[in-house]
């Protein structure tokens, strides 16, 4: 289900944006990003949710479908949580469909490039 925060849908960016991709892929990991923009596509289609089967979701990012807490997709679905992209909803997951800006502790941790990048996106945004 999407995860509804006026606030962070003011201020951030689209989880299929170029920001997602330049500065919060390195702070989630690829298959977690991915699996945040497959979320998103599909609350596109299906704006108040979905039901889903975690081994099709994982096969068609291309992991394994195993529940188990190690594979690549329950560690994806970790780091969603972990990083606020995601949270428990009862027995549902909600899902950002809005990314906030890149805290400036993930920032400093980026290579120097990125971190370059990241100022300039900013300031051309102010």
């Amino acid at each position: 289900m999407p995860w509804r925060d006026p606030t962070v849908e003011l201020i951030g960016h689209p989880v299929r944006s170029d920001y997602v991709e330049w500065f919060w892929l390195p702070v989630l990991g690829p298959s977690a990003t991915w699996l945040l923009r497959r979320f998103d596509a599909w609350l596109e289609h299906t704006p108040d949710g979905f039901s889903m089967d975690s081994f099709d979701i994982a096969r068609s990012l291309g992991v394994a479908g195993r529940d188990d807490v190690g594979s690549t997709f329950a560690r994806a679905l970790h780091r969603l949580q972990m990083f606020g992209a995601a949270q428990p909803a009862g027995a549902s997951l909600a899902v950002r469909r809005v990314m906030p800006p890149v805290a400036a502790h993930h920032v400093a941790r980026m290579p120097s490039f990125l971190r370059a990048y990241h100022a300039e996106w900013t300031a051309a945004a102010a």
